[in-house]
């Protein structure tokens, strides 16, 4: 149940951070809504692997830097986390569906990744609260 409340969290997230910066996060056109909303799970499941797997590694790798920075050195690694998962759902996951369903994230840059980043966590962060409380 937990890695389904975080993959939700990561698709509103995602979701909202496309339609705040359409120029940095960009996500396939879609006719309908159902190719959307599957669209944004597969790249939430696919962003809660890369934060489940990588981000720890990279977390542990950084310690000196997050360390001399504060903490803000996290905002970095985050939008890396992005641009990692945009990278994948680009390469490998673009044509698997086929051509009814279009699958990938584009991340244009850093300037884009970091804020996108920012405020797809604030969201994820958000709904997977509000879905473990009702929950309990």
């Amino acid at each position: 149940m937990e890695l389904a409340i975080r993959i939700v969290g990561n698709a509103a997230g995602l979701w909202l951070a496309s339609l705040l910066l359409p120029a940095s996060l960009s996500l396939p056109a879609n006719a309908t809504t159902l190719p959307t909303i599957t669209n944004l799970l597969i790249i939430g499941a696919v962003l809660a692997a890369v934060n489940s797997v990588v981000k720890p590694v990279v977390k542990v790798l950084t310690l000196p830097l997050r360390l001399l920075t504060l903490g803000l050195f996290a905002l970095v690694i985050n939008g890396a986390m992005l641009r990692l998962t945009g990278w994948i759902t680009e390469e490998f996951l673009s044509g698997a569906a086929g051509d009814r369903l279009a699958v990938g994230l584009t991340v244009d840059g850093w300037s884009g990744a970091i804020p996108a980043a920012l405020i797809a966590s604030v969201v994820s962060t958000v709904v997977a609260a509000a879905l473990h409380r009702e929950r309990d």
